[in-house]
């Protein structure tokens, strides 16, 4: 009970001093604004009211301090509003400027905004029937791709020691800045079993993008950031081998192969926009519309059927190819009529 009296008895007291200072600084401001008009200020460089002066911090404590007072002083209350207004203003002005994007991103996709598990939601391979959604990745207000980091892909996506490996290894050295792909919000950044320090980060359209094996990060939770900006220091942490970037691409949790979307080899997109459908293998994407694909080194018809979520016999059919197939790099397939 003596020290709640004593904790009443310090903030009246707190008050007191602060409404004393402020009228000392209201009776200075008049006595020098006394004089004719060559002894007077002018108004851009008449003293400020102590008031004025606070910050935010000070400005609030001044707020607590007033509700164990009875009455107020009125002209107390306007400095307090007139202060109050002008920090209002700034966050106003720095809001415009700053925060592009006033949600959460794909909040019309997602259920929750999860934070400590990796990937909460699996939706898509839940879906029954031809479903598919196609998504913006390039141009508008979301901005323009940046690719996390220019290195060699030194492991693919797909089986991998008798395991699935749900993106692709970038080399690079320790301390390396790793950037994010595209503009979004970080869910995730932290550390995280094989993925060491880890950064997921959700953009707008509804893909998620993965920075793994991590040294340091340099963003939070919560935080909006743009394409091309730092996520965190390349490095080796959790499951790795060596120092590289374990990148991946998601929809709803669900891993999509990055070389569907990018193309490693000129650090750019396929297109501006791409097509994600559920398969029996998972989700295939591909650019919107398309019809053709060039083969290059490593492609089979069996993975062009899981990219463009097609078949095998369908794409047989459309080339006129019977029998076992043997792409060349180069070579133009028909993937629709």
């Amino acid at each position: 009970m003596d020290t709640l009296k004593f904790y009443f008895f310090s903030k009246k007291n707190a008050f007191l001093l602060i409404s004393m200072l402020y009228f000392f600084a209201i009776k200075a401001s008049a006595i020098i604004t006394v004089g004719g008009p060559e002894d007077s200020l002018s108004a851009s460089s008449k003293p400020k009211s102590l008031i004025q002066n606070m910050n935010r911090e000070q400005l609030s404590s001044l707020v607590d301090f007033l509700f164990e007072i009875d009455t107020i002083p009125r002209d107390l209350m306007k400095e307090i509003n007139k202060a109050i207004a002008v920090f209002n203003e700034e966050d106003a002005k720095h809001e415009s400027k700053t925060q592009i994007y006033p949600s959460v991103p794909s909040s019309d996709l997602y259920s929750s905004w999860e934070i400590n598990m990796l990937f909460p939601e699996k939706d898509m391979l839940k879906l029954k029937g031809d479903t598919s959604v196609t998504l913006l990745l390039n141009g508008g207000e979301r901005g323009d791709y940046f690719h996390p980091f220019n290195g060699p892909v030194t492991s693919g996506f797909g089986w991998r020691d008798s395991a699935q490996h749900n993106g692709v290894d970038i080399d690079l050295n320790k301390g390396d800045k790793v950037c994010v792909a595209f503009d979004g919000m970080v869910r995730i950044a932290k550390r995280s079993g094989g993925f060491g320090n880890v950064v997921v980060v959700r953009h707008y359209n509804g893909l998620e993008t993965v920075y793994a094996h991590l040294s340091k990060l340099k963003v939070k939770p919560g935080q909006v950031i743009i394409a091309g900006q730092v996520v965190g220091w390349g490095g080796s942490t959790g499951h790795s081998t060596g120092s590289h970037l374990h990148f991946e691409v998601r929809f709803k949790g669900v891993p999509i192969n990055p070389k569907y979307l990018i193309s490693f080899k000129e650090q750019k997109l396929f297109c501006d926009a791409i097509t994600i459908k559920k398969t029996k293998w998972g989700l295939a994407a591909f650019p919107k519309g398309e019809k053709e694909h060039i083969i290059e080194k490593g492609d089979t018809v069996f993975e062009l059927a899981k990219r463009y979520a097609t078949t095998i016999v369908s794409i047989k059919q459309i080339n006129g190819l019977t029998g076992r197939v043997r792409l060349k790099p180069g070579q133009v397939i028909c993937i629709a009529q």
